[in-house]
């Protein structure tokens, strides 16, 4: 009797090791940061207003279009996505994988792809600069920026794309 109380106890504590190292790792795990104004994402501010894009235009038509967030909002990733229709709005969420992953969300959660390439995890994106690269919407700070991101693309997507994953790892991406 004494032996199965010592094994159930010892079960117990196990058990709750267990859950306790679960629920640090669990705490640790950083995740991804989405560059956001007022919680609207693939915006920017102008004259203290948000302005929002279509990412799903920006994706398929290469067109950087302003999105309607009265009449076109989706909520994915803690952030809302406006479009400029509803047509967008259906298919960014046809695209919505169960695990909340989406081809239309901007590569590096928005932040500037260069300045990711260059391990700058403050630097945001502006939606204007929205270019597709493969199968990632990348943005940079601005024009001049993207044309040097594009100068090396291949480069400074590896580097931003290794940067962006050890800033979610350690913590240390500024939003």
């Amino acid at each position: 009797m004494k032996a199965i109380s010592r094994f159930i106890a010892t079960l117990v504590l196990v058990s709750a090791g267990s859950n306790i190292a679960l629920a640090a790792e669990a705490e640790v795990q950083p995740q991804p940061i989405m560059i956001n104004n007022n919680g609207i994402a693939f915006s920017r501010m102008e004259e203290g207003q948000v302005i929002a894009y279509d990412p799903v235009a920006a994706f398929d038509s290469h067109t950087v279009m302003v999105a309607d967030c009265s009449a076109h909002k989706t909520d994915l990733q803690g952030v809302s996505w406006c479009f400029a229709s509803a047509e967008n709005a259906q298919t960014f969420v046809a695209a919505t994988t169960e695990s909340g992953q989406n081809k239309y969300i901007p590569f590096g959660g928005g932040h500037c792809s260069l300045g990711l390439a260059f391990n700058n995890l403050a630097a945001r994106g502006d939606p204007r600069t929205a270019v597709r690269v493969g199968d990632n919407l990348v943005l940079n700070g601005n024009f001049d920026v993207r044309a040097r991101f594009l100068s090396a693309t291949e480069t400074n997507m590896s580097n931003a794309l290794k940067n962006f994953e050890t800033g979610i790892a350690e913590g240390k991406l500024i939003d």
